[in-house]
């Protein structure tokens, strides 16, 4: 794989990794070269105690050790054991332990569940060292490097200064440690966040799509059942008229007429949804859902034969908001429809009332039982759902039941001025 088709991302922390990498290298050889005055025989003084302090051949032998040592830091994530190893190696020969820490951080993020033995194992070797450093002829370089004295040593100060380095190195270790498991749990916790994100957009999407599939199945049924019901109506005149040996005239023409116009108009109503349920521009519904337009409403099913009183007072329609408008005359246009299908030929009362600050609210009552003829349109209860559905999203009360020998469907409905 060419170097260009790796992800700026991942290509970043390589490079960061690699420049790392060689920045340790080179900083511990360093580090670890000055120290080899720890380590008796490794170097020696012009004067004996101070001057020029020249390599011996062990410490050339000890150079090419921590050369080769330090370059293991190369696989501190992949392998830290073997870079703690190689620490190890160096602590117990007496140049320092800092590679033998940068192991020990390595094999702790790498297995957390090694934490303690690791810990005790690494401070157990740096306190050794220290000790080593404080009481044997071990550690000069440290005193050295401030006095330039070998005698150094042997003062107080540098016996405590071994320990107290050795302290703070393992202090600075845990830290990048308990870092390293804080940074981890947070990497985790917003990986988790961004999960739940997404399985909660999931479901906003997929209950935003049941919302209006739900919308467009009640528009479905009120449009056509209402339509169905007029044509059923209609042809029910027609039939009447064909028993009562009518074979023409305006009347049954015009009858056929509105069969005709309602079936087109159905066409219509459906176009129109499954131009919604495609994300499409359908045809235009043959009839708005409005309020103003419930005069034509009931105008057309008395046309059709049905006996209906009504009360209708509308004070400013064109202020309610879409969906109040909408839904005030689809629940009267689906009170009506049930009542004709299930009540055919009885007295339907119709009562609309709608106000700016005052609501809407819906009655329709017809009488029980009134014929014992079959129902024109059969029903499956998903109309009486629909009114509930409707008076529900907009925070309002549906009562549909039987009470006093009719059945009554009143719906009441907060008021939306419209934006």
């Amino acid at each position: 794989m060419s170097s260009s088709s790796i992800p700026a991302a991942p290509r970043r922390r390589r490079v960061a990794f690699a420049g790392g990498s060689i920045g340790l290298i080179v900083g511990g050889v360093v580090f670890d070269v000055a120290a080899l005055l720890n380590v008796p025989g490794a170097a020696r003084f012009t004067d004996g105690v101070t001057g020029e302090a020249k390599v011996t051949d062990l410490g050339t032998g000890l150079v090419l050790l921590v050369i080769a040592a330090w370059i293991t830091v190369i696989w501190r994530r992949r392998a830290p054991l073997v870079v703690m190893a190689a620490g190890a190696v160096l602590a117990a020969v007496g140049t320092s332990y800092v590679l033998l820490l940068i192991g020990a951080v390595g094999v702790v993020r790498r297995t957390p569940g090694r934490m303690p033995l690791i810990a005790a194992l690494t401070s157990g070797a740096a306190l050794l060292f220290a000790a080593r450093e404080a009481f044997t002829s071990w550690g000069a370089a440290l005193p050295w490097y401030f006095t330039t004295r070998t005698s150094a040593p042997n003062e107080p100060v540098w016996v405590v200064m071994p320990f107290a380095f050795a302290l703070l190195s393992l202090a600075v270790a845990a830290g990048i440690v308990l870092y390293g498991r804080v940074r981890t749990r947070a990497d985790r916790s917003d990986e988790r966040a961004a999960a739940e994100h997404r399985r909660a957009d999931a479901l906003t999407e997929q209950m935003v799509r049941q919302a209006e599939r739900d919308r467009i199945a009640r528009d479905m049924h009120d449009a056509l059942a209402h339509r169905l019901s007029v044509v059923s109506l209609h042809a029910g005149a027609l039939e009447a008229a064909a028993s009562a040996g009518v074979s023409g005239g305006t009347g049954t023409g015009e009858i056929a007429r509105t069969v005709r116009e309602q079936t087109h108009a159905a066409l219509q109503d459906m176009r129109g949804l499954i131009g919604d349920l495609r994300g499409t521009m359908g045809a235009a519904s043959s009839a708005p859902a409005s309020m103003k337009a419930i005069g034509a409403l009931l105008a057309e099913l008395r046309a059709g034969g049905a006996a209906i009183t009504a009360h209708v007072l509308l004070e400013s329609p064109e202020r309610a908001a879409a969906l109040l408008d909408t839904a005030v005359f689809r629940i009267l246009q689906e009170a009506l429809t049930n009542a004709i299908k299930h009540a055919p030929g009885a007295v339907v009362d119709v009562y609309v009332q709608a106000e700016p600050g005052v609501g809407a609210r819906i009655r329709v009552t017809n009488p029980l039982a009134v014929s014992s003829g079959r129902a024109l349109v059969p029903g499956g209860g998903n109309g009486t759902l629909g009114i509930r559905e409707r008076a529900s999203a907009l925070d309002g009360t549906a009562w549909i039941g039987e009470y006093d020998h009719a059945f009554i469907v009143d719906v009441t409905l907060p008021w939306q001025e419209r934006g």
